[in-house]
C-alpha cells in the first residue's frame, strides 16, 4: 500500500538561529516539495527558524546537549528518542564532529540511514576539545550511510580516508533574490539614514570567535582614518557581541559602527553596501560570500576561507598574518565598481540544489 504522506527527515543541529548551516537548510526546506518530503528539527534550544518550520508542517524535539549532560547521558537521550520515534528512516546531522555520537546513537537505536553533513574545515577548540572532539569524530565513519559536504576540503576535514565518498551539496542560495537592486540600495540607506557618498563596509555573520570580529574592528578603525566618510554595518548576534561592543566604545566607534542585528532583508544589505570583509579564522564555502557576490560586490576575505567560495573572481585573498593597515589600504585602493560579469552562478541555485538533496532522500529512503 503506498502511502500519501510525505518522507518525513530528521534534522539534527543545536539550534535553528541564522548562521551557515541553518540558513542552508532553511533554504533546502523552503525549496523541496514538502508534499514528497518533509523536515521535522532535533534541537537543543528555540531558534530564529522556529515559527517558519512550524509555519511550513515541521515539528521541533528540544533535547539538552552533550556539554549540558555528557557524554552518557546525551547518548541515552538520543538512543531513546531515537526508539520512541521509528516513523525516522533517515538522520541527518549537521554538527560537525558530534555528529559522530549523535550517528552512533541512530545506529544503535535502529535507524538505518545515517547521514552526516560537513559545513566546517576546522575545529578552533583547545587542545583538550580538539583530542574529545576528534574522538567524536572517529566515530563517524563507522556509523554513517552516506556522507554529505558543502565542498572537497570540509570532506578531507570530517571524513579523513571516506572523503572521497561525500558527496558534495552546494549551499544554494535564491538567485534573483541576491541580485543587485537599486531600489534596494535606496530603500535600506534611506532607512539607516545614510548617504549615498557613504562607503559602507559590510559584514554578515554569527559574532563569534571564528567569524574574527574583533580584528574586523581593528581594520575598519585603520580604513576610516583614511575614510571619515564611511560606516561598518555589521548584521548577526551570537556569543562575542560583548566584546564587540567594548571594543567599539574603547576606540570610540559608536557613530561609526552599526549592529543591526538579525535581520531578514540581508539581501537589500547588500545592495545598500560597497564592500564585505570577511577576516574568519576558518570557514567552508561560506554562504554569505556566495550572496555577496550575486550582488557583484567586492570582497576582502581571509585565505582560510574555502576557496572554492570564489564564484566570480571578486575575492581578493589576504592572510591573517597582514596587518589591519595592510587591509585597509587594500581595500582603499579597490574601486567600489560592481562586477557581475564572470559570475558562475548555476550550481548554486537553491532550485537545483535543493532537487539534488530531495532525490536523495528519496532514494535512500526506499531501500532498507
Amino acid at each position: 500500500m503506498i502511502s500519501n504522506e510525505p518522507m518525513r527527515v530528521l534534522q539534527v543541529i543545536r539550534q535553528m538561529d541564522v548562521g551557515g548551516a541553518e540558513t542552508f537548510i532553511m533554504n533546502i526546506y523552503r525549496n523541496i516539495d514538502r508534499k514528497k518530503v518533509q523536515f521535522d528539527f532535533l534541537v537543543t534550544g528555540n531558534g530564529f527558524f522556529d515559527e517558519e518550520i512550524k509555519s511550513l508542517g515541521g515539528h521541533l524535539y528540544y533535547m539538552k546537549y552533550i556539554t549540558q549532560i555528557g557524554e552518557l547521558n546525551y547518548k541515552k537521550q538520543l538512543i531513546s528518542f531515537f526508539k520512541a520515534h521509528p516513523e525516522y528512516r533517515i538522520v541527518h546531522s549537521h554538527i560537525d564532529q558530534v555528529s559522530g555520537i549523535i550517528l552512533q546513537a541512530a545506529n544503535r537505536a535502529g535507524v538505518p540511514n545515517r547521514i552526516a553533513h560537513s559545513h566546517s574545515t576546522k575545529n578552533t577548540n583547545s587542545v583538550i576539545g580538539k583530542i574529545y572532539k576528534s574522538y567524536l569524530q572517529s566515530k563517524i565513519n563507522n556509523n554513517a550511510t552516506l556522507l554529505l559536504a558543502c565542498g572537497e576540503n570540509a570532506a578531507k576535514w570530517l571524513y579523513k580516508k571516506r572523503a572521497k565518498e561525500a558527496i558534495l551539496i552546494n549551499n544554494g542560495i535564491d538567485i534573483e533574490k541576491y541580485k543587485y537592486s537599486q531600489e534596494k540600495r535606496k530603500k535600506i540607506r534611506d532607512e539607516l539614514h545614510i548617504s549615498d557618498d557613504t562607503t559602507i563596509m559590510l559584514h554578515v555573520g554569527r559574532l563569534s570567535k571564528e567569524k574574527n570580529q574583533l580584528f574586523l574592528l581593528d581594520i575598519y578603525r585603520n580604513y576610516l582614518d583614511k575614510n571619515l566618510k564611511s560606516l561598518l554595518i555589521m548584521v548577526g548576534d551570537g556569543p562575542l557581541k560583548g566584546e564587540i561592543l567594548q571594543k567599539i566604545k574603547k576606540y570610540n566607534l559608536q557613530e561609526k559602527v552599526k549592529l543591526l542585528g538579525i535581520r531578514q532583508d540581508v539581501d537589500a544589505l547588500y545592495s545598500a553596501a560597497d564592500y564585505v570583509v570577511f577576516p574568519s579564522l576558518y570557514e567552508g564555502i561560506s554562504l554569505a560570500l556566495i550572496e555577496a557576490q550575486i550582488s557583484g560586490l567586492k570582497i576582502f576575505a581571509s585565505d582560510s576561507i574555502d576557496k572554492n567560495t570564489d564564484i566570480s573572481g571578486n575575492i581578493q585573498w589576504i592572510n591573517l598574518k597582514d596587518s589591519p593597515s595592510k587591509w585597509s589600504e587594500l581595500i582603499l585602493k579597490t574601486d567600489k565598481t560592481r562586477n557581475f560579469s564572470n559570475i558562475k552562478e548555476e550550481k548554486y541555485d537553491i532550485k537545483k540544489v535543493a532537487y539534488k538533496l530531495q532525490n536523495i532522500y528519496l532514494k535512500i529512503g526506499e531501500i532498507k
